[in-house]
C-alpha cells in the first residue's frame, strides 16, 4: 500500500493530541460509473470515521451499509492511504493526525436507500448518493469546487487515490 504524508507544520508523533481514522471506498460498476456521496456541498467517496478500536475493513463495511445500504462481504486490503498532520485543529492547542485509507470495490449492486442509516449530521447536510461516469469524474468534481471550498482539498485526495489505484479502474 502506498502512503502519502502531508505535514506542513513538521509535527512529530509526540506532538499529536488526537487521531481520526477514516476508510473510503472507490466503488465502480461494470458500466464504468463511480459512486459518490454528497452532503453540505462536499462530494466524496462513500465511507467515514472508524469507531474506537474498529478495524479498517469492519469500519468500512459498517460505513458502507449506513451510507449506501450496500452489504459488502469481501473487501481487499486498502491500496492507498493519506496521513495529514494538522496543527491547532480543530481548536488552537490541539494537534491532530487524520488518516484516510482507500479501498477499491467493483460491484453492480446498486445503492439501496431503504437500507441506509444516516446520522443526524448527514441528514441535516442533505446527504445524497449518485453515480457519475468515470470519464466525466474529473470534470464533475472540479465543477463542484464552487459549491464548497473544501472540495478543492477533497478533490486532490480523490484524484490521488485514483492515481494510486492505477490501471485497475481504467479497464
Amino acid at each position: 500500500m502506498k502512503l502519502k504524508i502531508f505535514n506542513e507544520d513538521k509535527l512529530k508523533e509526540e506532538d499529536i493530541h488526537d487521531k481520526v481514522i477514516r476508510a473510503k471506498a472507490i466503488i465502480l460498476n461494470s458500466d464504468k460509473e463511480i459512486l459518490l456521496g454528497e452532503a453540505f456541498g462536499t462530494v466524496q467517496f462513500p465511507g467515514g470515521h472508524l469507531k474506537e478500536k474498529e478495524e479498517l475493513k469492519e469500519g468500512l463495511k459498517r460505513e458502507l451499509l449506513e451510507e449506501t445500504g450496500l452489504i459488502i462481504d469481501k473487501i481487499d486490503e486498502p491500496f492507498f492511504g493519506l496521513k495529514h498532520y494538522v496543527k491547532d485543529y480543530p481548536i488552537k492547542g490541539n494537534n491532530r493526525s487524520i488518516e484516510i485509507y482507500y479501498f477499491f470495490i467493483e460491484t453492480d449492486e446498486r445503492f439501496n436507500l431503504d437500507n441506509i442509516r444516516l446520522d443526524e449530521q448527514e441528514k441535516n447536510g442533505n446527504f445524497k448518493l449518485y453515480y457519475i461516469p468515470l470519464k466525466k469524474f474529473k470534470r464533475y468534481i472540479k465543477m463542484k469546487e464552487k459549491d464548497n471550498p473544501i472540495n478543492r482539498v477533497i478533490n486532490k485526495e480523490m484524484m490521488l487515490a485514483l492515481k494510486y489505484l492505477g490501471k485497475k479502474w481504467r479497464k
